[in-house]
């Protein structure tokens, strides 16, 4: 009794872990064309925050 126990562990976790993961692939949604130009700007200015930012205190330059 205790083989079919491991066999049903075995063999089912794998199928339910694959499809917990097809269903979160299947869940996503593609971001409209708007979504993606505002992300984009969004990461510019971070990136441009970052870049002027005064990193001295830490060995870096300004």
């Amino acid at each position: 009794m205790i083989n079919y126990l491991w066999l049903f562990v075995v063999a089912l976790g794998p199928i339910l872990l694959g499809g917990a993961v097809f269903y979160a692939i299947m869940r996503q949604r593609r971001l409209t064309r708007r979504e993606r130009i505002n992300q984009d700007a969004a990461t510019r200015e971070l990136y441009e925050k970052d870049e002027t930012a005064d990193t001295s205190p830490y060995g870096g330059n300004r």
